[in-house]
């Protein structure tokens, strides 16, 4: 048999398995699109809250020049300090700005105002940057006043929340953790039924008495297990190797994990029961787990930069909702009172995926 001969037999298997050409041809055409359109550090579109005590011309003047270009989006004006805080708790804003009384009547005396300005800094790279636009937003506001003054005429006291230091590997830790639980236990799930139907003992599930919610259930119990073992030996690795620790609840984060866990499950079944291979099977799990886990998660790249229609294909992730719960938990302290649409979600998304993937196998396989 010539060479030719082998590969004309190779093509026109793979003609027969359109999941492989999929695999092949039209993923990387997603992924450099993906990559293209989201790979940039660059942050617009910051949410941020005003507490305006002067209430002039002037400061309202200050709030219209940081939110009438691209960088900054107003997400509303509040009425107290503890408003504030609890929109920076829930991670609704990232910057809260507090323009103080008399701002106005001190620019027109001569005087040095200062602006404050508090930056939720769990995700790192967001409030490095967002930093330094409200500084010079309001340094050029401060020059367009009175362009002669060798000192700028308006300052901005900045200071950060939930990571002071500004630490990448902060924000990180929790994105990096919900990463590899994500592909970690979609993949072990994913390769199970298609492992049964290869070694052909899906027969034998076919004539028990099961049904196909116990046999998911019964496949994805021992996997749950192993998964929250798993987070919970990432969680004392990020303690004792890099000093990350909980602030929050530790009995909401394994009920954060448990929900994820049993989500990423259930999508792993699901590709299961809808491949006839395992080479397939995986390779299906890991493009649908790990890139967007990376990508257009939250897990390094701001969402709110990201163009619309990717905005909203996130939200149907179950890593978005479970990296900010992480954050929320980990390094704000935040309980179920902030974090609950987190917690719904991925509840949510748990349950559609358990019963899609019973639905699947008790019409082709049960």
């Amino acid at each position: 048999m010539s060479v030719a001969a082998v590969a004309h037999k190779e093509l026109r298997q793979l003609s027969r398995d359109p999941r492989s050409l999929m695999v092949l041809v039209v993923l990387p055409a997603v992924m450099t699109l993906l990559f293209g359109t989201v790979l940039s550090l660059d942050v617009r579109h910051v949410p941020i809250s005003v507490l305006d005590r002067d209430g002039t011309a002037s400061s309202r003047a200050l709030v219209a020049a940081l939110t009438s270009g691209e960088y900054f989006e107003l997400a509303g004006h509040a009425t107290s300090d503890s408003e504030l805080d609890a929109l920076l708790l829930a991670g609704k804003v990232t910057i809260a700005l507090v323009v103080p009384k008399g701002l106005e009547r001190s620019l027109v005396t001569g005087g040095r105002p200062a602006v404050r300005a508090v930056v939720d800094g769990s995700n790192a790279i967001s409030a490095q940057t967002a930093l330094g636009y409200l500084e010079q937003y309001v340094t050029d506001f401060g020059a367009r006043l009175d362009g002669e003054r060798p000192e700028p005429l308006l300052s901005a006291r900045l200071r950060v929340l939930f990571n002071p230091e500004l630490a990448s590997d902060r924000f990180l830790l929790p994105g990096l953790m919900a990463m590899i639980l994500m592909v970690s236990a979609t993949i072990a799930t994913a390769l199970s039924i298609v492992k049964e139907r290869e070694s052909g003992t899906m027969e034998q599930l076919r004539v028990s008495p099961l049904s196909a919610a116990q046999v998911v259930l019964g496949k994805a119990m021992p996997y749950s297990v192993v998964s929250l073992l798993a987070a919970v030996l990432v969680m004392a690795t990020a303690w004792l190797a890099f000093g990350l620790v909980v602030r929050g609840s530790l009995l909401l984060l394994l009920l954060l994990a448990g929900l994820f866990v049993v989500g990423a499950q259930g999508l792993g079944l699901v590709i299961s029961s809808v491949t006839r291979s395992q080479q397939v099977a995986f390779q299906l799990a890991s493009y649908s787990t790990l890139l967007p886990s990376f990508i257009i998660s939250g897990f390094v790249f701001p969402l709110r930069s990201m163009p619309r229609a990717l905005q909203l294909l996130s939200a149907v992730l179950p890593v978005r909702y479970f990296i900010s719960g992480l954050r929320g938990v980990v390094l704000k302290g935040a309980g179920l009172a902030v974090i609950w649409p987190e917690v719904a979600a991925l509840a949510l998304f748990a349950t559609a995926m358990l019963g899609l993937a019973i639905w699947r196998l008790h019409r082709s396989e049960l």
